[in-house]
């Protein structure tokens, strides 16, 4: 009778380890990968450089955003951009995720004389399924932070956009 209860004891105990591993895979956490995001980043930023560049970070863009900014409008704000920063390196400082949101937020900022730019792009996306920029905001001060946020350990320079 002993050993029919430990036994019990054992399956219960495995089917509980079983039933938190199976809710912990499927809790719908998203999994996160700011260093590919911010490769990424980098390419755009890198990309508004040239006219066949800003075509390509334009290509990047998650079908969304182009439905919203017309790749003339996007051109726009990439010379807007490259005349504000003027040539100034552009640093990837941080990024910021929302829990179970399949979205992840990279932000950047320059400094050109006395004004200093910061952007925060919005990337949709995880870490298996790659990231596409849904959304980009440039303003002449810090945006507020609303999720978890996290410094890049170093921050990331791209050159002279």
């Amino acid at each position: 009778m002993r050993e029919f209860k430990r036994l019990a004891r054992v399956i219960k105990n495995s089917l509980l380890v079983g039933l938190l591993l199976v809710a912990g895979c499927s809790s719908g956490v998203a999994t996160h990968d700011a260093y590919r995001a911010a490769e990424l980043v980098v390419d755009f930023f890198t990309g508004l450089k040239s006219s066949e560049g800003t075509r390509l970070a334009y290509a990047w863009a998650d079908d969304r955003y182009k439905q919203e900014v017309p790749v003339e409008e996007f051109f726009r704000i990439a010379a807007f951009i490259r005349e504000a920063n003027g040539g100034a390196e552009i640093r990837l400082v941080g990024f910021e995720v929302f829990g179970r949101k399949e979205t992840l937020v990279v932000y950047a900022n320059s400094k050109t004389g006395e004004t200093e730019m910061h952007f925060r792009l919005t990337l949709a996306g995880t870490k298996n399924q790659d990231y596409y920029l849904l959304a980009l905001d440039v303003d002449d001060s810090a945006f507020a932070k609303t999720g978890v946020y996290r410094e890049y350990p170093e921050s990331i320079v791209i050159e002279g956009v």
